[in-house]
């Protein structure tokens, strides 16, 4: 018994001398801009691993050692890190400063980061207070217009549409011209399965001295992005979700009923009686036509993607952990139903950070991305049957048959009229199609601090890719039609990819004093890329009333049509690397990269290249001269050239590839199978070598008027040589092309970027942004001629001279290349009308366009073009360049203010000097494949040349139509009867245009009402994407870039075929932190 009393004295004893020795602090943490408290604060005793972190009202507790000299050291994201000596007080309440200048922001550059005030490279960055305001579906709508000399284009409308993004313009002419993207430091292959509300950063790197060191993959530059880290401290969860409306911003003006059944009637007096009483059959005589001045036609457009649709996304985050070890876990739902019935995107997105400290030189880092994606539709341009313009040229009314038949197809004499009838809503559901894609990306590294300054990384990186494309074609699909005998069709190709990385970089920093700072890096990786299996399988002939999915469960028991497996071995890269950066006297920065590459694409002593980059900056505003403009706060000179590679080609082109085939070589005689055979149409180049790209740049970054003015100014060259094009050679050769290094191409501009603070007060602040880039693009040279031709392919071989683009030595890329419009042919074009034959005989010296057009009977009416060469006929000899697809400038300007708890936010961006090649101006006024079709209000009575009066009578003679078309402001469409698509100059509009991209309006709740929820960051929000657009282009929108199917998409750019129209959206949404 005196012995446990004992051990309780004595326990009771230290823990009271425990207590003498340590005291808790309280207090409370604002920013020096309002008065609320700051939640998610670090407060951290220095020189120990004691912290806290401040609750949602910004109080904290902290334990800390009972003596005089402690320090406390507060920090969070956005605000300047602050300690402050407790000495003997028990409450320390603290005032934190907004980091309001970016010159200390950190950015990433290869393999490291970087103060912004210390590169001397050229590089671009948003941040996560920008990407909160921009409620879209991935990172790459986000930066759109935000940056100067990057371009980001959404091809259509459609969901999951592509998004192109060219940096400085790109130097490939039939490579790929995309950036190198990086998530989390490991490559990925797109960015577009990453919401925004995840990231802390982009930054993008645009010239060789910052892209040389990712070697061949960043010759086109390099876009970094930085999902948001594992936090220590007390476990924070984050919500924010949205829902969404989409609607069709504007619609094409198509003739109502009654001028379409006029249109139609006048189409059939120029052609013949037959016609004539066809038509009466279906629509009535021609004193029928005013009943359908009140009858309500059907407006296709609005049914087939006029009805407003709706999205949502919901993303949830959870960050915790201790000092040592921290966790980030987030997980994203998007829905987003398109404009077309049936059209959708489903993404499932799932990431998890883990960084673990096993001591104070050993850290491990851990990151998992998976993305499920499912894209529903087949979209309205290449490769699906459903097109926009079914929208516009349907016919709105079916005549008499809307009155009279209670019972359609029930073999009555206008069941085949409504039969000829093909319902886009129909026709959409039976163009099925449904991929599915899902990617896993695993990367775990290793860093270890083997002495002060001197860190050794290891990284390795997993990724895998599988999923399937499954198409149904319906009876009503073109593909049934013409080859299924108009029963369903199915396919179903599956994949799987998969590729690794390996990389190891040994860093040291050397510095002496404050005079010098030097940093060097030296590294090896080893890529394998595109390894993977695909198969394909496509049955035909099926039940009629078939469904799509009863059609995929039993593929089996149609007619199989096709089945291919292809196995890719695909490519692996070897690269050594080095880069050392010295400063001297924090003044002048010099870095030096080189970059080794050896890739699997090319032959064997053509393997490797070498690609050196350099780079210097001087910060002018340190020195003694500039101490008197106390208006800069900092000026920095960068000068920078560099050399990258590029091998963005196919594999094995280098090498001559057999495929397996059941005709028997000649010469094998009774030889058994297999036989083999060359595989392609492509003959093999063991000398193609790494193309190269060149840059140079000089540019000035400046801080003005006590940070309240930044901004950079950029000048840039860059040239690409030995270019790797696709090479057509002669078919004698028993091939079609030669992939080879020929030409060069190059790219010049200035940039421009802006940003300033206009006022900054405790409770209103005002900021705005700007910037511009100017590219201009040259081809140099090319494979030894001074011009070559391609075709966009739009209306396949349809198109009259189908060549529509033009490559000139000396010039830009994607000229348009067709005849000149000359408005049409009048009455005075004509000496006579000769009423026997129904033909008319032009005047001496008018050129005839009939031989090009072919098919058509050359009257009053017809379109006109130029005779360039004056020989009296117009073919192709009579082409000029009509367009030019490449932008003059880009950019983008913003304005941010909040008062309080609210914010609003305005961003705009534009395009200025491209053309558009507005493919449906020509198809949607002409009658060419249309039985009985709408047009566009563009070829009323009206305005079009005419040929029948208010009577309905043909007018043939010339002075008769003379009269009857005073001033007519477009030719008859029904003029060229039979006859193809013409490209001329009238299809070739202004595609500049001005786009509110983003509007929002935020209001974020007083901590001290949220609080009591435990709820330290409450926000809700409305947004308008795509609010307004104001450009002269008469097209859905001016910002398209489609193909249909061609070889040399790259080359025929700003193509408007059959684009699936972009939305207007209206979102409503809320963030939540706890």
């Amino acid at each position: 018994m005196e012995r446990k009393l004992i051990l309780s004295l004595l326990a009771c004893f230290c823990s009271v001398l425990a207590w003498a020795q340590t005291r808790n602090v309280s207090g409370r943490v604002i920013s020096d801009s309002a008065t609320n408290g700051l939640g998610g604060v670090s407060v951290t005793v220095k020189g120990t691993q004691t912290s806290t972190s401040t609750n949602a009202e910004g109080r904290y507790t902290i334990t800390i050692p009972n003596r005089n000299n402690v320090v406390l050291e507060f920090s969070s994201v956005g605000y300047r890190r602050q300690e402050v000596a407790v000495g003997n007080r028990t409450t320390v309440d603290v005032s934190l400063a907004e980091e309001v200048s970016a010159l200390n922001d950190i950015v990433v550059i290869g393999y490291g980061t970087s103060r912004r005030k210390d590169l001397s490279g050229t590089i671009a960055s948003i941040g996560a207070k920008e990407l909160e305001k921009i409620p879209v579906a991935n990172a790459a709508e986000a930066i759109t217009g935000r940056l100067p000399g990057v371009q980001v284009t959404t091809v259509d409308g459609a969901p999951g549409a592509e998004i192109v993004i060219r940096v400085r313009g790109g130097g490939s002419l039939t490579g790929d011209n995309s950036p190198l993207y990086i998530v989390d430091g490991f490559r990925v292959n797109s960015i577009n399965d990453i919401a925004p509300s995840d990231i802390a950063s982009i930054d993008i790197l645009k010239d060789a001295a910052t892209s040389a060191i990712y070697g061949a993959a960043g010759a086109n530059g390099v876009v970094i992005i930085t999902t948001k880290n594992a936090r220590g401290g007390r476990t924070t969860i984050n919500y924010n979700g949205f829902v969404q409306q989409r609607n069709l911003p504007r619609k094409l003006e198509v003739l109502s009923p009654y001028e379409f059944v006029l249109a139609q009637y006048e189409y059939a007096r120029l052609r013949s009686q037959t016609d004539v009483d066809n038509f009466s059959r279906y629509f009535g005589v021609y004193d029928d036509l005013e009943l359908y001045k009140n009858q309500q036609g059907t407006d296709w457009q609005k049914s087939l993607f006029g009805n407003p649709v709706y999205s949502q996304q919901h993303n949830f985050s959870v960050t915790g952990g201790t000092e040592k070890t921290r966790m980030a876990l987030t997980f994203t739902n998007n829905k987003d139903q398109g404009l077309v019935p049936g059209s959708a995107y489903q993404r499932n997105y799932l990431n998890f950070k883990l960084n673990h400290e096993v001591s104070k030189a050993l850290r491990f880092d851990f990151a998992s991305r998976y993305t499920h994606t499912i894209i529903d539709g087949a979209g309205t341009s290449g490769g699906s049957s459903l097109r926009v313009g079914d929208g516009i040229t349907t016919r709105p009314v079916n005549g008499i048959a809307d009155m009279i038949i209670v019972d359609p197809g029930s073999g009555d004499d206008y069941d085949q009229f409504l039969r000829n009838l093909i319902n886009p809503i129909q026709l959409a559901a039976q163009d099925y199609r449904k991929r599915t894609n899902r990617v896993l990306n695993m990367n775990i590294a290793a860093s270890w601090n083997i002495v002060k300054d001197l860190t050794y990384r290891s990284e390795f990186g997993y990724d895998l890719g599988w999923g399937n494309n499954r198409r149904y074609f319906g009876p009503l699909t073109s593909t049934s039609r013409n080859e299924g005998g108009n029963l369903p069709m199915g396919e179903i190709s599956q994949f799987n990819t998969n590729g690794y990385r390996w990389t190891n970089t040994l860093n040291y920093r050397l510095r002496s004093n404050s005079k010098h700072d030097l940093n060097f890096l030296v590294g090896q990786e080893m890529l394998a890329l595109g390894q993977g299996f695909e198969e394909y399988n496509r049955a035909k002939y099926f039940a009629e009333n078939i469904t799509p999915q009863k059609l995929f469960a039993t593929m089996t028991l149609g007619t199989q049509d096709r089945h291919t497996t292809n196995e890719f071995a695909g490519n692996k890269i070897a690269s050594f690397f080095g880069r050392a950066i010295y400063q001297l006297n924090d003044k002048y920065i010099f870095n030096l990269t080189a970059r080794y590459d050896g890739s699997t694409k090319f032959a064997p002593g053509k393997q490797w290249g070498l690609f050196p980059a350099a780079s210097f900056a001087w910060r002018v505003s340190s020195e003694d001269f500039m101490q008197n403009a106390t208006f800069v706060n900092d000026l920095k000179l960068r000068l920078s050239y560099g050399t990258a590679g590029n091998n963005n080609i196919g594999n094995d082109q280098w090498r001559v590839l057999f495929s397996p085939t059941d005709n028997r070589p000649i010469g094998f005689g009774d030889v058994a199978q297999p036989y083999y055979t060359f595989s392609g149409n492509q003959l093999p180049n063991p000398d193609i070598r790494w193309e190269t790209t060149i840059t140079r740049n000089i540019g000035l970054d400046f801080t003005l008027f006590r940070n309240r003015l930044t901004g950079t100014l950029d000048f840039y060259k860059n040239t690409t040589k030995d270019l790797l094009v696709q090479s057509v050679i002669p078919q004698t050769t028993g091939f079609t092309t030669q992939q080879r290094n020929i030409g060069q191409t190059s790219n010049r501009g200035i940039e421009l970027a802006l940003n300033g603070t206009i006022i900054s007060g405790k409770d209103f602040q005002l900021s705005a942004s700007f910037n511009v880039g100017i590219n201009r693009a040259r081809i140099d040279a090319l494979d030894g001629v001074n011009e070559q031709s391609f075709n966009s392919n739009w209306a396949g071989t349809d198109l009259k001279t189908i060549d529509d683009y033009r490559l000139i030595v000396g010039r830009t890329i994607g000229l348009m290349y067709g005849y000149v419009t000359d408005g049409m042919y009048t009455v005075d074009d004509f000496e006579s009308y000769n009423a026997s034959n129904g033909r008319y005989t032009l005047k001496p010296g008018v050129a005839n366009v009939g031989s090009l057009l072919g098919g058509i009977s050359l009257r009053p009416g017809v379109l006109k073009l130029k005779d360039l060469d004056n020989d009296g006929a117009i073919t192709a000899a009579d082409r000029e360049i009509i367009g030019s697809a490449l932008p003059k400038a880009t950019g983008g300007f913003g304005v941010n203010s909040a008062y309080k708890g609210f914010d609003l936010s305005a961003f705009f961006n534009w395009v200025y000097g491209n053309d558009v090649y507005n493919t449906g101006k020509i198809s949607y006024n002409m009658l060419y494949r249309t039985t009985y079709g709408n047009m566009l209000t563009t070829s009323d009575y009206e305005n079009r040349f005419h040929y029948i009066d208010r009577q309905g009578n043909l007018v043939t003679e010339l002075d008769e139509l003379r009269k009857l078309n005073p001033n007519p402001t477009i030719w008859s469409p029904f003029s060229m009867g039979t006859a193809s698509p013409v490209f001329h100059s009238w299809a070739v509009e202004d595609g500049s245009f001005l786009r509110l991209n983003n509007l929002s309006l935020g209001y974020t709740l007083p901590v001290k009402l949220t609080s009591k929820a435990s709820i330290s960051k409450l926000r809700v929000y409305v947004t308008a994407y795509n609010a307004f657009l104001w450009t002269k282009y008469s097209g859905y929108d001016p910002e398209v870039s489609t193909t249909r199917s061609s070889s040399y998409s790259q080359l025929t750019p700003g193509v408007d075929y059959s684009a699936y129209p972009k939305s207007r959206t209206f979102t409503a949404g809320v963030n939540v932190t706890f």
